[in-house]
């Protein structure tokens, strides 16, 4: 079966820290000190990287190379996607707090003879910029003024959280995503479950399953178990379509 480009679009809908003196921390700079992302931040390491085969009706069918690099003044997540079979490739980057929390966007979208340039700002819990689609006869200019409720983290950190959460089965996480790509929210919670042996182009893997659930689409994560974890397989619920490690020698093409 092969994914139509909508069911791709969904998919893709796939990123201040003071004197040494003691003091009596504010609560709401404690709450976020200890926040989802705040934990999530802390447990990555410096930088890291996963790059997956997409396999569509069980066939190859473009990538996803997602990863992160740590500051001394926050994170930077990026995204590159690409499906040949729907003329899709995807670029996203974000500047995020050490928390994770947003600072800013840029995006762009390749579809057919169609191209969208996203850039967001985030300040005063709005995210304000423009989204600019360029087709061939036409350039359209869509302002952006939206409210991120405090919390709020970029969708591709759910595919992250995996590589440092609990592995005990039953164990749950729940927050909030925003993707800029479609402009949509959605309260989710990533549990994990035994994964078993999975195969996969690049090997055989013993693996823990995380549900994340409450998105469109709903995705499995599967994680290498025990120390220096690595994402080897997403699969896209409802749809014929996963993500698969591959060999190294993939990883550059």
């Amino acid at each position: 079966m092969t994914v139509s480009k909508r069911g791709f679009l969904r998919t893709c809908l796939a990123f201040a820290i003071a004197l040494a003196a003691p003091m009596v921390m504010p609560a709401g700079h404690a709450a976020a000190q200890d926040s989802v992302g705040a934990r999530t931040a802390a447990a990555l390491p410096e930088r890291g990287e996963f790059f997956l085969g997409l396999f569509n009706g069980g066939e190859r069918d473009g990538f996803m190379r997602l990863g992160w690099i740590k500051g001394d003044d926050g994170v930077l997540l990026y995204d590159r996607t690409m499906m040949p079979s729907t003329q899709v490739y995807e670029t996203l980057a974000f500047n995020l707090a050490p928390d994770l929390q947003f600072e800013t966007v840029h995006l762009e979208f390749h579809r057919g003879t169609s191209y969208m340039n996203l850039d967001l700002e985030f300040a005063d819990g709005r995210a304000t910029g423009n989204r600019v689609v360029l087709r061939l006869e036409d350039v359209e200019v869509q302002p952006v003024d939206v409210e991120i409720p405090e919390g709020t983290l970029p969708r591709p950190v759910a595919f992250l959280m995996p590589l440092v959460l609990p592995e005990t089965d039953g164990s749950e996480t729940a927050f909030r995503w925003y993707g800029p790509l479609g402009n949509a929210f959605a309260d989710v919670t990533i549990t994990a479950r035994p994964g078993g042996m999975i195969e996969t182009p690049a090997g055989s893997f013993d693996t823990t399953r995380y549900e994340i659930r409450g998105g469109t689409p709903d995705n499995d994560v599967y994680v290498t178990r025990g120390e220096e974890r690595r994402v080897v397989r997403i699969d896209v619920i409802g749809q014929d379509m996963q993500f698969l490690a591959v060999p190294e020698a993939d990883a550059g093409s």
